[in-house]
């Protein structure tokens, strides 16, 4: 008789068990999620303290708990830390090879980094293990329009489509590939104020003060006005004034060819004015390189003495310009006659390579730069104009990024330089010290150098400070 109450009450006990294991097992998982959500919150109001904080007390409540160590990993990358965050993944998908969570955070970081080729690998693996997977779709669309696979991108949109037919960020990739120009176009116009004070160890003082604007009328063409002050003097003389100011416009023909013009005029110290000239065509023949070549009118006022002549120089010009990641090369020649009848050549050229440290928060750089100049005369008017000149330094700096809101550059140059006049090589250096300020539109820059090198002065040693600020709108 009393065998099926028995029975009923293991039953009922063993009820009560399974649903009270399940009621904790979902109190847990719900509080996991509770956490992670509200530090992913803090992140999004850039609150990285709260955040950290919250998922180090959740790891400490629920010890390798893997979607906390994943929350942990997006921190890290918030905060630049992307070898932690990339160790933290690798560190999961060993444990739990399967972990789609940790494949497709670490997919993102990669693509972020610029590794593509490691980052598609995983959103492929990814697809192979699951086709429905909607995000690893868009991260594999996403890296392959950033690589310039534009195919390949649309291949992948039309079999995603198939299986998301209604997602709306494969439909806004969709819009994009279809016409890519109007997708990405954005007007961007900038004012700024600029001012630089000069001295050098021959008495020569100078500040200018310059203001310009620049307006994106549409993607094609674009347009820059400038007005300038420049202020010499030297010890114990008068100050002696003079003004330019100059519209340029640029019209980008196609992808490859560009051409810019200019046209303005300069009123000398004696009041007198100029006509200013210029025309450029540029090329882009390829990714990070840019060639330009013109001919151009300018006015020459480096020192006091020099305004006592009302110097125009105009001539050819040539720049050469190449950046890839953390490389630059840059280079220019120039061929023009003075309003003095002396006729003048300039080569310059300068490499640098960059070394990043700790996920390119820092880096180390080295280089060389050389210098060469060339005048038929020594005409005496303010002016450096040596026969001969030349200069060959070498360039080691530092360089880092704090935050969103700093990038400092520090750069100094060692090596030697000779005038043909000169028994030969003296010892020559430089020194630029550039710090960069910025918060959202608005951005300072405040610039040091120290001359230890000829200068268009003449002098042998200088100073320089240069700050500019501009805005963005």
């Amino acid at each position: 008789m009393n065998r099926p109450a028995t029975t009923i009450r293991i039953v009922m006990a063993l009820l009560t068990l399974v649903s009270t294991h399940l009621f904790s097992q979902q109190t847990r998982e719900q509080e996991i999620a509770q956490i992670v959500a509200q530090s992913q919150q803090a992140l999004s109001q850039h609150d990285e303290p709260k955040a950290l904080s919250l998922i180090r007390d959740g790891l400490v409540r629920f010890p390798n708990e893997e979607s906390l160590q994943i929350q942990l990993a997006r921190i890290y990358v918030e905060q630049k830390h992307d070898r932690q965050a990339i160790g933290l993944l690798n560190a999961i998908l060993l444990a739990n090879p399967s972990s789609r969570n940790a494949r497709l955070e670490l997919a993102l970081i990669f693509g972020y980094r610029g590794n593509y080729r490691e980052s598609d690998r995983l959103y492929r693996e990814l697809l192979s293990a699951s086709p429905d997977d909607e995000a690893a779709s868009l991260g594999l669309v996403h890296n392959l329009v950033l690589e310039g696979k534009k195919a390949e991108a649309r291949a992948q949109l039309q079999q995603a489509f198939t299986r998301h037919p209604t997602s709306l960020e494969l439909q806004q990739f969709s819009d994009y590939l279809s016409n890519p120009t109007e997708s990405r176009y954005r007007k961007v116009h900038r004012i700024q104020n600029t001012e630089s004070f000069f001295s050098d160890t021959s008495g020569n003082r100078s500040v200018y003060s310059g203001q310009g604007i620049v307006y994106q009328f549409s993607r094609r063409f674009t347009t820059r006005m400038r007005l300038d002050e420049t202020s010499l003097w030297r010890t114990g003389t008068i100050t002696e004034t003079m003004l330019s100011g100059a519209a340029e416009g640029q019209l980008r023909l196609n992808k490859y060819v560009a051409v810019r013009t200019s046209l303005g005029a300069v009123r000398f110290a004696d009041t007198s004015s100029r006509l200013l000239y210029g025309g450029d065509l540029e090329l882009f023949p390829l990714k990070g390189l840019s060639l330009s070549g013109g001919f151009s009118r300018y006015p020459i006022a480096p020192t006091f003495d020099s305004t006592l002549f009302d110097l125009l120089a105009e001539g050819w010009h040539s720049r050469l310009d190449y950046h890839a990641h953390n490389f630059t090369v840059t280079g220019s020649l120039s061929f023009t006659h003075y309003s003095d009848g002396n006729h003048g050549e300039r080569e310059w050229g300068e490499a640098l390579r960059w070394f990043p440290l700790h996920d390119n928060q820092f880096a180390l750089g080295g280089g060389y730069s050389f210098r060469h100049i060339h005048f038929i005369k020594d005409p005496g008017h303010g002016y450096f104009s040596p026969n001969q000149y030349r200069s060959h330094l070498g360039a080691a700096g530092f360089r880092m990024r704090l935050g969103k809101h700093y990038r400092g550059e520090y750069l100094g140059y060692g090596g030697a330089e000779v005038l043909e006049n000169f028994a030969g090589y003296s010892p020559a250096g430089e020194v630029l010290l550039k710090n960069d300020f910025l918060f959202g539109p608005w951005d300072l820059a405040a610039d040091y150098s120290y001359f230890h090198l000829i200068q268009s002065t003449g002098a042998f040693r200088a100073n320089a400070v240069t700050v500019t600020l501009g805005y963005k709108f």
